[in-house]
């Protein structure tokens, strides 16, 4: 599992295989949590084709519809712990 970029306090885009993964942080009133979803392949192809541009635009739609259309994909177990560790390791050797 790999960081592939980020927008601080915002969301991290990760990679794992050959699988995709976004992490947004989400609030809900006075409730802040995050929402992991793997990438499906209309969302891949859509990253391949506008990058960071689409990865933006797809974790401000998570932000927003987070209870909704997201709240299904919502990834936690196994992934969703290494996902967690990935990005810890990744925040520790940027101090």
């Amino acid at each position: 599992m790999q960081v592939i970029d980020h927008e601080p306090l915002f969301w991290f885009f990760l990679q794992h295989e050959n699988h995709y993964y976004l992490d947004v942080n989400c609030s809900y009133s006075f409730v802040g949590f995050t929402r992991l979803i793997q990438l499906n392949d209309l969302e891949v192809k859509a990253y391949l084709e506008k990058e960071f541009v689409f990865i933006n635009e797809l974790a401000s739609e998570i932000q927003y519809a987070m209870k909704s259309t997201y709240a299904d994909r919502h990834i936690m177990g196994e992934i969703g712990d290494l996902v967690h560790k990935t990005i810890m390791d990744y925040n520790s050797k940027k101090e």
